[in-house]
């Protein structure tokens, strides 16, 4: 028996987004549904991908569900969604410093005492970091475990909009993050790199640096073909 053309049809649902209802299919991001409703422009975007926060929007749901903050390009669309953009101005971050630690910090960001433990910053952010709880360390110093709280850290801005207090989490996790990496010194690894480079292999960065586009072209060609450098 063939399964009826109607059954096979996507399912529709109906959002609104900015107050303009659109019908998307079920299942879809609320990127894609914009796309395909001709309405891209709404919302605005960057790789699509959940790793930028460009798309940061804020939800709403009519049967009493609490709604919250997300990112458009990975969240599925359900029916009577209410979809707000929530762009979050770009915000200049200090530049990093050598051997960071709890005084740089504050020095940095004397707003990193300003913390009122609302959890806001936690519940906002859309990667699950625990935010609050970081900026509890970086009061006590605890930079390593900062580190590694916002590994995911996407730079939305969302914990910082939510914050009354000014905090600027995420700007300050990232922060402790560059500083620590800029106190990271990898002579041994560096030098291991020069030493074990063959000759074959300088001479191939010689010619992807300096050779002109068609020769480049063609050894590209010959290594997909032959799986070995000419």
């Amino acid at each position: 028996m063939k399964p009826d053309s109607e059954s096979m049809e996507p399912k529709t649902v109906e959002i609104t987004v900015a107050g303009k209802a659109i019908q998307a299919r079920e299942g879809e991001t609320i990127i894609h549904a914009l796309w395909q409703a001709g309405r891209g422009h709404d919302i605005q975007t960057g790789c699509v991908g959940g790793v930028c926060g460009a798309c940061t929007v804020t939800l709403r749901f009519k049967d009493g569900r609490r709604g919250g903050t997300d990112l458009a390009c990975l969240r599925p669309v359900e029916e009577g969604m209410e979809v707000f953009p929530f762009p979050v101005d770009a915000l200049a971050s200090p530049p990093p410093v050598s051997d960071p630690d709890e005084d740089k910090l504050r020095a940095e960001f004397p707003t990193v005492d300003r913390c009122t433990k609302c959890d806001n910053c936690t519940i906002a952010c859309p990667m699950g970091i625990p935010v609050m709880d970081s900026v509890l360390r970086m009061q006590k110093g605890q930079l390593e475990a900062v580190a590694e709280d916002f590994t995911t850290c996407i730079h939305c801005g969302l914990c910082r909009a939510v914050c009354e207090d000014k905090v600027l989490p995420h700007t300050m996790g990232i922060w402790v993050r560059r500083s620590l990496g800029l106190s990271v010194d990898h002579p041994a690894l560096d030098q291991t790199r020069e030493a074990t480079m063959s000759d074959q292999e300088e001479q191939e960065w010689e010619h992807l640096l300096n050779c002109d586009d068609q020769e480049r072209l063609q050894r590209a060609k010959a290594f997909r073909k032959e799986g070995i450098i000419a």
